[in-house]
């Protein structure tokens, strides 16, 4: 089978496998059909600045990163919006601490999140939104939820959704508001008139900073902003909105409540994807409880890749539970992984025009590409995709044990491009790689030269010097092979 005929099939398969998404709202698998044709709009909670980036929040990130690119490689046109919430409680308290000023405190955590997210090779958010420059956005929010009936303005100036008055409360976590118990999660005030009222606007505390409004100065609560920047760029309703599982109640609860009250029309999202826990032994990470990791630590110690592999080694609704040791092993998983693909590369190059195994590894890379859709279509499952490589990869490695050809390693290398393209790992080498991999090329058929006219002190130096650099030389009935370590 010719690349071209491959990749026609590829194409075929992409558009007759539909993908399958749990919607957390209607609690099943549904076909993915978005409200516009082959338009995506795509929203993810961000990140409050406020402290390090840790494992949890990249679990998260590189989980709908993997979404975002999967979607657009199946031909969608995918926006993908993400918040930051760059005035809240923590980021107050830190101010106030330390003797910074928020936007200061906000600039440096966010500044460090966008670097451990482009090592992560998390690149597919369109526009990052803080909340602050949706004020305006919000406090029209605010006044059309009160002119409503869904919200009421406090003695002290602080607005409050009035959860009694949405029918629809609950429809996403199962929590309903009689059930509710003080504290569950929601702040116990005495202003509010029930315990699941949650605030739209927090009248101004002296130190704190604020913006005016027409209930006093004040600032914006946590749940509103998501909604003002959601129906600002996309409209009363979207396609699909991100975050982990701890953000279901009652954060994205909260926004369900908002949304639909004030435009009246449901549902806000069609479709609510939730990502699992990183848990350290069943327990969430969490700065209190001493067993946070932030990213940049981990960086020190591991590959982007590796981390990036050993997040995505996990569907994205199931937990992670964290400990060094599989992160380890995550590692000498991926080097076997990435060493195939690295063989497959160099062989080509100088490979015959035929081989004994061609008609064999033609045959597995049409089914390992269509495996792996089907794999992703599958809810996005990235476990059972990267199972699908790593069988690959078996079979590639005994192709080239047997002996294939040319046309056979490029199709194989295009299946890599794709994996790599969904996943964000296995990228391809960085440029100036092919010119470095044909100079190795050269330093071995030279020292087989040396080794043929028995020249056998010149081999010994260019194994050892090559050996020196990471490079080892492998017998094989082909010849010798070099690989990196």
């Amino acid at each position: 089978m010719s690349l071209e005929n491959l990749n026609t099939r590829r194409l075929h398969a992409d558009r007759a496998m539909p993908i399958r998404v749990y919607n957390t709202l209607s609690r099943k698998k549904e076909e993915f059909v978005p409200l516009h044709g082959n338009r995506v709009s795509m929203f993810v909670c961000g990140l409050t600045p406020q402290d390090e980036t840790h494992m949890g929040h990249a679990k998260t990130y590189v989980a709908f990163d993997v979404v975002a690119r999967f979607l657009r490689h199946k031909g969608f046109h995918v926006f993908y919006l993400q918040n930051v919430t760059d005035i809240e409680d923590r980021i107050i308290e830190k101010m106030q601490k330390t003797g910074r000023e928020w936007k200061d405190i906000v600039n440096q955590y966010f500044g460090e999140y966008l670097e451990v997210m482009d090592a992560l090779r998390c690149n597919s958010v369109d526009v990052y939104a803080f909340a602050t420059d949706y004020v305006d956005d919000i406090m029209a929010q605010i006044q059309g939820l009160i002119e409503k009936g869904h919200a009421y303005v406090a003695e002290d100036g602080s607005v409050y959704y009035d959860t009694t008055t949405f029918s629809g409360w609950g429809k996403l976590s199962g929590q309903k508001v009689e059930a509710l118990r003080p504290g569950a999660r929601i702040a116990i005030e005495e202003r509010k008139r029930h315990p699941a009222d949650f605030v739209l606007w927090r009248a101004q505390k002296p130190g704190e900073p604020a913006w005016g409004s027409p209930w006093g100065k004040g600032r914006p609560g946590w749940h509103i902003e998501d909604t003002a920047i959601t129906i600002r760029h996309f409209g009363p309703q979207y396609d699909l909105h991100g975050g982990a599982t701890e953000l279901m109640f009652p954060h994205h609860e909260a926004e369900i409540a908002q949304a639909e009250a004030y435009t009246g029309i449901t549902p806000f999202v069609k479709y609510w994807m939730h990502g699992g826990m990183v848990t350290v032994k069943g327990e969430e990470m969490h700065k209190s409880l001493g067993n946070y990791w932030p990213v940049k630590a981990a960086l020190k110690l591991y590959e982007p890749e590796v981390i990036r592999f050993f997040l995505i080694n996990v569907q994205y609704r199931g937990p992670i539970d964290f400990a060094p040791e599989l992160l380890d092993e995550a590692k000498r998983s991926y080097e076997r992984l990435r060493e195939t693909m690295r063989t497959v590369e160099a062989e080509r190059r100088r490979a015959p025009d035929a081989g004994k195994a061609d008609h064999s590894l033609r045959v597995a890379t049409a089914k390992a590409t269509a495996d792996f859709d089907a794999a992703m279509s599958d809810d996005f499952n990235t476990r059972e995709a990267i199972a699908v490589i790593f069988e690959y990869g078996r079979v590639v490695n005994k192709a080239l044990e047997t002996g294939v050809g040319r046309g056979a390693l490029d199709d194989a290398a295009q299946a890599y491009r794709t994996f790599a393209e969904v996943l964000g790992i296995l990228e391809p080498a960085a440029e100036g790689a092919d010119l470095v991999d044909g100079l190795l090329d050269l330093i071995v058929a030279l020292r087989e030269d040396a080794r043929k006219r028995k020249d056998f002190a010149t081999a010994d130096r260019i194994r050892d010097a090559l050996a020196a650099v990471g490079v080892i030389l492998e017998d094989t009935r082909d010849g010798v092979r070099w690989k990196r370590k």
